[in-house]
Parts: C-alpha cells; sequence; structure tokens
C-alpha cells in the first residue's frame, strides 16, 4: 500500500508522540520511586502497629465492632502473633511483647453497654501504619505528650510506640491515675487531651427497639407546687431542645432557677461496684440471702439493703412476689433503679476483659455539644464533677459573659467574653476537668485561663453523674452530646515509677502507653528508661490503612483487603 509523504510524516508523528508519552510516564514513575526511596532513606519511614498498647488513639491488629443495638462502632483488639521471642524490654512478660494477647470471642459494646456481641465472623484488620520523621528528634528531643518510635536495643529489628511523659533528669511517679513530675501533677492542653480522651457515651447512637434500655442522658423533673413536676427539656432525635419563651412569667411553672438534663451512667447488666439503700427490717416471710455469697445482701447492723452490679430483674420480681411489705418492695424496687446508675470505671472496649485488671473509677472528663440559642434572655450552664467539687461554667447570654462557679460559691472563680458572632450560630461546647484542671472552649477557643486546684487529702467518691447542662428563659436546642474520659494510669507491674519517683538521667526518657492496662512499658520493663539514643522519630501520620472487605462467589463468603481511607489522620 502506498503512502504518501504526509500520511507518513503524520505516523511518524504519531510513533513520536506515544514515544514521548510513554517514556515521560517511565520517567514519572522512576522519579517517584527515586523520590519516595530518598524520602524514606533520609526523612521519612513507614512502621506497622503490631499490638494495642495505644489504643484506640493507634490499633494494633484488630476487628472492627458494629453493635447490634445501637450501630455504634468501636475496634476490639486481636492477637498478632505468638512466635516473637523476649527481650530485655519484655522480661517475665508475656512472649507478644505488649501484653496484648486477647483471645475473647465476644465484646460489649462501650456506648450502651450490650454484651456478648459475637466476633466469630467479624474480620481481622491489620494495625495502624505510621510514617515516621526520622530526624524529628536529631536537634531536640521529644516533648512532653509526644508520641515516638524508638528501638529495643537487644533486637534492633523491632521497634516500639509510646507516648513520652518524662524527660532526661526528671523524677516520674504514676499516682491516682495522674502524672506526676518532679512531684507536681502534669496538666494536658486541650489539644492532648482530644488526642487522648476515650468515649464514654455518644448521645448520637441509642438502642433501637430495645424497651429494656434507659438513656444516659435524662431531663430532671422539677417541683411544681400543687400541680406536681415538668420538664422544660424534651428530648429529640439528636438531642434536646429547651423553650421558656412561651411560659407565663407569673406562673408556679415559670423557670426560676436552671432545668437540668444529667448525664446518668446507666448499665445494662454486670459490674462489681456496690448500691445501698436504707431498709430498717428484713420480713420474717422471706428468707435471708447467704452472707457474702449472692449479689444482694442485708446488713442488720447498718440497715442497709445492698447489691453488687446492676440488678438482675429475675432478682427483682422474686423479692416483690414474696412480699406485700411495702416498706421492703419500695427498697428493692428503689435498688433496682439506682444499681443500673453505675459509677464510671477505666473499661477499655478494646481489651479482651481476660487482663485480670481490677476496674478503677474514674474521675476526669470532657463533656462536649453544640448549643444553639434563641434568644438574648437566656442562660446557659453545664456542670461537672469530680468526686469532690461541682464546677459550673455560666453562659449569660444577655450580658455576653462566661462565668466559672466552684461549689455554692457566688463569686466567679473565670471569667471571660462571649463574642458577638457566637449566639448567631450554633457554638460547639467543650469542658473537661482533667489532671485537676478545668478548661472551658467555644468553638475550639479557650475561653479563660484554666482553673487549676491541687489534690487533697479527702479520697474522691466514685461517680455516676459526672456532667448536667441546664437553661433558664429563652430557648435553646443540644445536640452532638458526647461524654470522654481521660487515661487513667494503672500501675502496672509496679517496677519504675510507681511505688516511688523514678528518676531518669540526662540521655533518657519515660514512656508509657495510652492503653494503660495492657501496656507493657516503662512502669513494667526490666529497665524503665529509654536512651535518646533509640529514639528513631516522631510519627505524623496514619498511612495506607486497610480493613477487610467482603466476597461473595456463590454461597461462599471470603474477605479482602481494602483500603480505608477514613483512618488515615495525622497523630497528636
Amino acid at each position: 500500500m502506498h503512502h504518501s509523504p504526509r500520511q507518513l510524516e503524520s505516523q511518524a508523528e504519531e510513533v513520536e508522540h506515544r514515544s514521548s508519552l510513554f517514556r515521560m510516564v517511565l520517567e514519572s514513575v522512576v522519579s517517584l520511586a527515586i523520590a519516595v526511596i530518598l524520602f524514606r532513606t533520609f526523612q521519612a519511614e513507614g512502621y506497622m502497629i503490631s499490638t494495642g498498647s495505644m489504643a484506640p488513639s493507634l490499633l494494633g491488629y484488630h476487628k472492627q465492632v458494629k453493635c447490634p443495638r445501637c450501630d455504634y462502632s468501636f475496634t476490639y483488639g486481636v492477637a498478632y502473633d505468638d512466635s516473637v521471642s523476649a527481650n530485655r524490654f519484655q522480661a517475665q512478660q508475656h512472649s507478644d511483647g505488649e501484653a496484648l494477647h486477647q483471645s475473647g470471642p465476644y465484646a460489649t459494646c462501650p456506648n450502651c453497654n450490650t454484651h456478648s456481641i459475637d466476633l466469630t465472623n467479624v474480620p481481622r484488620n491489620e494495625g495502624d501504619q505510621l510514617l515516621v520523621f526520622k530526624h524529628a528528634y536529631y536537634l531536640k528531643g521529644p516533648q512532653r505528650w509526644d508520641v515516638a518510635v524508638f528501638q529495643n536495643p537487644i533486637k534492633p529489628t523491632q521497634a516500639y510506640v509510646k507516648r513520652v511523659v518524662g524527660l532526661p533528669g526528671e523524677a516520674v511517679q504514676v499516682k491516682q491515675g495522674d502524672l506526676y513530675i518532679d512531684g507536681k501533677i502534669q496538666r494536658k492542653d486541650l489539644p492532648t487531651q482530644r488526642a487522648v480522651r476515650l468515649l464514654v457515651h455518644d448521645h448520637h447512637y441509642q438502642p433501637k427497639n430495645d424497651e429494656f434500655f434507659l438513656p444516659r442522658f435524662v431531663p430532671v423533673e422539677e417541683a411544681d407546687g400543687e400541680q406536681g413536676s415538668h420538664q422544660h427539656w424534651v428530648p429529640q432525635d439528636e438531642g434536646f431542645v429547651f423553650d421558656a419563651s412561651e411560659v407565663d412569667p407569673l406562673s408556679s411553672a415559670a423557670p426560676e432557677e436552671l432545668s437540668w438534663v444529667k448525664y446518668q451512667h446507666w448499665m445494662r447488666s454486670g459490674g462489681h461496684y456496690l448500691t445501698t439503700v436504707p431498709l430498717e427490717v428484713w420480713p420474717e416471710e422471706i428468707e435471708p440471702p447467704e452472707p457474702v455469697l449472692g449479689p444482694v445482701q442485708f446488713d442488720s447492723k447498718k440497715k442497709q439493703l445492698s447489691c453488687r452490679g446492676a440488678m438482675a430483674s429475675e432478682d427483682c420480681h422474686r423479692f416483690l412476689d414474696q412480699t406485700e411489705n411495702d416498706e421492703f418492695r419500695y427498697a428493692v424496687a428503689l435498688l433496682y433503679e439506682k444499681s443500673h446508675v453505675a459509677p464510671v470505671l477505666d473499661h477499655y472496649a478494646y481489651n479482651s476483659g481476660l487482663e485480670n485488671q481490677e476496674a478503677i473509677p474514674i474521675h476526669d472528663f470532657m463533656f462536649e455539644c453544640d448549643l444553639k440559642a434563641g434568644s438574648d434572655e437566656s442562660q446557659f450552664a453545664i456542670e461537672m464533677f469530680d468526686g469532690q467539687h461541682r464546677f459550673r461554667n455560666m453562659i449569660d447570654f444577655k450580658s455576653k459573659q462566661v462565668a466559672l462557679f466552684v461549689d455554692d460559691q457566688q463569686q466567679p472563680v473565670r471569667t471571660g467574653r462571649l463574642s458577638n458572632t457566637a449566639q448567631q450560630e450554633s457554638m460547639q461546647l467543650e469542658m473537661s476537668i482533667m489532671d485537676r484542671q478545668v478548661l472551658f472552649a467555644i468553638n475550639g477557643q479557650l475561653i479563660y485561663q484554666p482553673l487549676l486546684f491541687s489534690e487533697t487529702s479527702e479520697p474522691r467518691e466514685s461517680i455516676r453523674v459526672p456532667v448536667r447542662f441546664g437553661a433558664t428563659g429563652g430557648q435553646f436546642a443540644v445536640t452532638r452530646l458526647k461524654l470522654y474520659r481521660d487515661i487513667h494510669y494503672t500501675r502496672g507491674k509496679g517496677l519504675h515509677g510507681v511505688e516511688e519517683p523514678y528518676q531518669l538521667d540526662q540521655q533518657s526518657y519515660f514512656v508509657l502507653g495510652d492503653n494503660s492496662p495492657v501496656s507493657l512499658d516503662s512502669r513494667s520493663w526490666a529497665d524503665g528508661k529509654v536512651e535518646r539514643k533509640y529514639l528513631l522519630g516522631k510519627p505524623f501520620l496514619v498511612h495506607l490503612p486497610s480493613r477487610q472487605g467482603e466476597v461473595k462467589i456463590g454461597s461462599h463468603v471470603g474477605h479482602i483487603r481494602i483500603p480505608d481511607f477514613s483512618r488515615i489522620r495525622y497523630i497528636h
């Protein structure tokens, strides 16, 4: 076939264009590969987490669980390998290197306390993959609360990730769940609190079609003279609304004081906490419970009826059906109701519950919500309880002032200004009482200087109602209600920095895992310090995470790894 010179020239140009395009793509791929190699060689390195010592902020091998009742999604840690050899950081410890050897087939929802969630058919996911800045600590060492990656000096190919809490030359001690340096409690700023906090309850996830479940955020009924009681707060799907604008100011129902919604830590079942109610005499017609053995007990000297954990409905009905004694029936009914509101404990939904870790009452909380105010003639308050003191933030929309009150004091201990634009839009409110410090932020900005308060000799009581919010006058809508708790550092094996302060030299650091009950760290290692020369860098990004995607071929169901973009995040 004869081609004209123009056709030959056109074909030659097309071949040259394709060749040029191919060469450009090839050069780009090679250049990218070289850039990645250089970046990894001189700037960053990738590491994958195997264990759960930093969970839930950083995950090891885990299962992603969705509660069948409230639809809340949470992670549950699983074992990754039983063949990892021991080393000096694991002396006399479990063989997996982090004491995270989980084998329980069931999980408990941290949001609604649903027990026995079957994990048999839930696939296992790999741990978070970290991108680590290798030169972060060449010129300047890590700061307190930094997440750092460091090398196992006995096994150089093995790396750990923990949070740095003790710096060179400091004396470190973990005491009553908090961190002390040179005898002084260490307080976290707001960004650090957000990074380490653990969810206690998210109001958005409420169990559906569950007659037994009781909400944890509930309006408090108010006495209304001869008319009984009333509520100004009305529950909605996403929160609560308050409207006092249509109430006659001369009516006895007019809210002269704040109307409240409280958080009560309602539990479905289980627990080992003690609840008591008064009872003068045990009825003769009912056989008394065996001492110590049963969950329900009667103390004739203290005249108390008590129950360990949440009282079972079967026990309640059994006692009620055996007598017509009104005093006893009232005490049993009251005990049943009160026993299902438990103290907040340091439970980790991530852990299997096989660690034999005694549950410890929590006193450090953060409350978060969105608030929409509809009137200038109104006030809104958030009050939190730490087991000793009540801290109340009062927002006055008329004066555009924010004031912090402690206990029954009439004068505020802190004040701040409310911005002119705050009332025109929904505000995000954050209040925390962590590390014996009160913080209050609106739209991410602190309103006043933190209030610091010191430890007292009086023991703090366990907390069943850690927070409540209230209003008077006008209209409000409160949504996105969430309650968090702080890390409660446990004693671990108590080798270092627990019974007494652990003194660091000028080249060493003290590190702790966020998942304190199961983490092997400076508290438990044979040598508690991490020398600076073993620091590998600072992780700054969770990258290339994956999850198990479901594949169906006929009747067979399998799983393959697919990207999980929701887990890509910066590390704080």
